[in-house]
């Protein structure tokens, strides 16, 4: 993965004559603030008062004109190059084809007096951004989720009306704005708050017009059209109702009898990864949808596709399928989950980072916790490390102590090619079978020591351990035989493979797989050479463990028989709390410690001080 081409590289004549910005290395990174929902609503009690009483929606601008008078200038003096303001179906459209777009009119208007773009996070299909008269019609099918039967007022993405309803809402709003005010896009397709996961979370600002209803992490696939998009995709995956059930070790008479199921321990392993695989594989699907109705629509506007979560199945979101579809369409994605907690904050986002980067797209990063003043330097490093396009926060305005953060590392903000040669596996199978154990605890530990992408099945099928010198299967030990497959044959390429002592990878047939019957044999300082390649055990299971052995690869290769890897990336490999990221451009020190720190590099020996990021130009 090293040097990979960073971004949407515009090769194609229809994207190069789009007129989207550039996301390549060195070009500058945007600044997004949001929300507005304060704006919208008086507050949440008052707005369901209001509702109940007298029909209302929304509250008129009074409040937004207000904030902005008081405010406007503080955005661009801190780094904000647009306001993203939840622009929902039911406030453009309130009544069936009655157009009120009224209160954005008077957004946009605020944002541009003071030099802002904006990013309309178009939302709809959530219960708080669906139309009262939709969610009553005929047409309206709110998702069922499996488990306990609980109906919530989300719409069910299976809903055959839904997508003609969006698309006519899309091509008002797009005929409505002018394209050059906007910054991006941000898709809002499912979910509570509009991620491109299923129902889960939800909190007072949800249930304003609704009250309160199920918004619990579930199975949201009950309704009578899932059952049918189930049924259908089970027979093209298999030829006759008799393969599936060698497969699944069922006895079915007909596919017709099926119906979606909760995965759980009562189903083979098969099984539940054919019913995870098309849940997850429905909600890619119909995210493509709006992604493409968008792009005709918008071909001159940057697409984000919102989504979130921590990649369980339930929630749904495929995160590299999500990144590789959304390419293919000149778009990019927006992973909301950050808070704080940096090496946290780095396991939630990388394989976004990682499939973005590798299928050449532009991606953002958004917090969904709480995030305090040292949290925001750690955002700002993750984002700038990882090669985002943008950095999205809810300081708003930004002000204060808080302020000062932003102003601070304005200078950081352009895009970068960030140099990795370590890969971490990220085994999607283990996590939808529930047998990923130590996952981000082994990430955290790895990360401490080096830069490293998340590679899952999908990235490794397309390609992306080509280039990486070490590669660490630290948790999970269920995949697929021909993951397995390719692991081995990178390896004998000259890939060194580190895993925990006595590593015994399995299929979900439980079928032995690669390096099952190698991780026992004795070797060269404990490397197993294969090929040009070895595989490499850690003393214990234990996270530390793994990453110990790590450490020892990167400074001392020779000993075990392997590929260093180069002099800069090489730097650190301690577990000292300072993280280092090797870009084309230069090499980003953070020290999220709260003591000093020197950090010896190729050029020179750098001060890092508490909770702060230094560029050192390479």
């Amino acid at each position: 993965m090293i040097f990979i081409s960073l971004f949407l590289n515009i090769i194609s004549a229809a994207v190069s004559a789009s007129g989207l910005p550039s996301f390549e290395a060195g070009a500058p990174m945007v600044v997004t603030a949001g929300n507005d929902v304060g704006w919208q609503v008086a507050s949440p009690e008052d707005a369901r008062a209001a509702f109940q009483e007298r029909g209302e929606l929304r509250c008129g601008p009074e409040k937004m004109r207000a904030h902005w008078e008081k405010h406007g200038p503080r955005y661009t003096e801190h780094g904000v190059t647009a306001f993203e303001p939840y622009v929902k179906w039911m406030l453009l459209e309130p009544e069936e084809g009655v157009w009120d777009p009224a209160f954005y009119d008077a957004e946009v208007a605020a944002f541009k007096e003071h030099g802002l773009k904006w990013v309309p996070f178009l939302i709809a299909g959530p219960a708080y951004a669906t139309p009262p008269w939709f969610k009553e019609s005929e047409e309206s099918v709110f998702a069922v989720d499996l488990r306990t039967g609980h109906v919530t007022r989300d719409q069910s993405i299976w809903n055959p009306h839904l997508k003609a309803r969006i698309r006519a809402w899309l091509e008002r709003f797009f005929e409505h704005y002018d394209h050059k005010d906007m910054q991006a896009v941000l898709l809002g397709i499912s979910g509570v708050f509009g991620e491109s996961i299923y129902t889960a979370g939800g909190n007072v600002w949800t249930q304003i017009w609704d009250g309160e209803y199920p918004q619990h992490l579930g199975w949201w696939s009950g309704d009578a059209y899932a059952k049918a998009d189930f049924v259908k995709a089970m027979r093209e995956k298999y030829e006759n109702v008799a393969s599936l059930n060698k497969a699944w070790q069922t006895d079915w008479d007909s596919f017709d009898e099926m119906a979606p199921f909760v995965p759980d321990k009562s189903h083979t392993m098969r099984a539940r990864l054919d019913l995870i695989r098309w849940y997850m594989g429905s909600m890619t699907d119909y995210a493509e949808w709006w992604v493409a109705t968008t792009r005709e629509l918008a071909p001159d506007v940057p697409i984000l596709l919102c989504t979130g979560g921590s990649a369980s199945s339930e929630l749904g979101a495929d995160m590299t399928a999500q990144s590789k579809m959304a390419a293919r369409h000149g778009a990019g994605m927006r992973i909301t989950n950050e808070a704080s907690d940096y090496a946290r904050n780095f396991h939630l986002t990388r394989i976004i980072g990682t499939a973005c980067r590798h299928y050449e797209t532009y991606f953002g990063y958004e917090p969904a916790g709480t995030v305090d003043t040292h949290g925001i330097v750690a955002r700002i490093y993750n984002a700038v490390a990882s090669g985002a396009w943008e950095l999205f926060h809810y300081d708003n305005p930004p002000q204060g102590e808080r302020g000062e953060q932003y102003k601070r590392y304005r200078g950081l903000m352009q895009i970068r090619e960030p140099v990795i040669e370590v890969g971490f596996f990220w085994s999607r199978t283990s996590t939808d079978l529930n047998r990923q154990r130590g996952l981000e605890e082994a990430a955290r530990a790895v990360r401490d020591m080096v830069d490293v992408a998340y590679i899952d099945e999908q990235l490794i099928t397309d390609g992306a351990l080509d280039g990486l010198k070490v590669f660490v299967w630290a948790s999970g030990s269920l995949t697929e035989a021909n993951t397995a497959q390719a692991i081995q044959r990178a390896v004998e390429k000259g890939l060194t493979l580190i895993v925990q002592e006595g590593w015994q990878a399995e299929s979900p047939e439980g079928d032995t797989l690669f390096p099952s019957g190698l991780t026992t044999r004795p070797g060269n300082a404990g490397a197993i050479h294969i090929g040009d390649g070895a595989v490499i055990q850690s003393a214990s299971p234990k996270a530390e463990s793994v990453a110990t052995l790590l450490a020892k690869v990167i400074q001392d290769p020779a000993s075990f028989g392997v590929y260093g890897l180069s002099p800069e990336t090489s730097i650190d490999a301690q577990p000292d709390n300072v993280y280092v990221t090797v870009t084309t451009r230069d090499i980003l020190l953070y020290n999220r410690g709260d003591t000093a720190h020197t950090v010896t590099t190729p050029a020179k020996t750098v001060e890092v001080p508490a909770n702060t990021i230094v560029s050192v130009p390479r």
